[in-house]
């Protein structure tokens, strides 16, 4: 393990380094961003866990403060509480009415409407969804039960999270690697730089490294940041080119 986090930084900081990581094995290479990826993974993980947790407190607190106690008996959904009962929230909108008074949210441009047997979610003007209530047996949705979500949702969300930003992450640097070969390739034919296909692999598999970083860490702010994908791309063809460079034979 301390070899590998002295990879990632030497991959960093070291420009002479590119000069062995091409003689690597292609395996060697590919067990390194795998482990990197499952690094990052993590990292963002836990960041999108406590922001999900977050979320889930917010939520609680706002149902808590604006919803009646809904109940569920085989699909069938009751409220004790005069209808239709309509909340909102900026552009958002809770209507629970299961006495059939209510059955679309036209007029709104998101919003959710709970009626005696099925659930409408709208997302936007052309997006809407119906879910059936009928396999619902027994629920009762009230403040123990979002208790109990907030504090088991975390960790059974975890491992799928996890999981599913690791698939991403892997498919997508690999495509990255592959495509960017190119940039090797053109700036090894430049600057007369003799390399095989592994090496140029190997190559690409440690310059991604910068650029995965700067990539995580804006992530880890969990909104947009103009121009980052810009900032990515650059900084990664400024490190397979400069690793070509010092591949360059004396």
């Amino acid at each position: 393990m301390r070899t590998f986090f002295e990879e990632i930084w030497r991959s960093i900081s070291d420009f002479k380094f590119y000069k062995d990581v091409k003689s690597f094995s292609v395996g060697k290479s590919i067990k390194y961003i795998l482990l990197f990826i499952l690094l990052i993974s993590l990292i963002l993980t836990i960041r999108y866990s406590y922001g999900f947790g977050a979320g889930l407190n917010i939520a609680a607190e706002w149902m808590k403060k604006n919803l009646p106690v809904i109940e569920i008996q085989n699909g069938i959904a009751s409220v004790d509480v005069e209808q239709p009962y309509k909340v909102s929230q900026d552009d958002m909108v809770v209507i629970i009415d299961t006495t059939g008074k209510t059955s679309s949210l036209d007029g709104y441009k998101r919003g959710v409407l709970l009626m005696k047997d099925k659930v409408l979610y709208k997302e936007s003007d052309v997006k809407t969804e119906i879910y059936n209530l009928a396999d619902v047996k027994n629920l009762k949705i009230d403040q123990n039960f979002m208790n109990t979500v907030k504090n088991n949702a975390v960790w059974i969300v975890f491992p799928f999270m996890f999981a599913g930003i690791y698939i991403y992450l892997a498919v997508a640097r690999f495509l990255q690697i592959f495509l960017f070969s190119l940039v090797t390739i053109f700036a090894a034919a430049v600057t007369k730089t003799q390399l095989t296909y592994t090496q140029i692999f190997n190559i690409g598999a440690y310059a991604v490294t910068t650029s995965m970083i700067l990539g995580g860490i804006a992530a880890l702010f969990m909104r947009a940041i103009p121009g980052v994908g810009w900032v990515y791309c650059g900084v990664y063809i400024v490190y397979l080119i400069t690793g070509v460079l010092n591949c360059k034979e004396a």
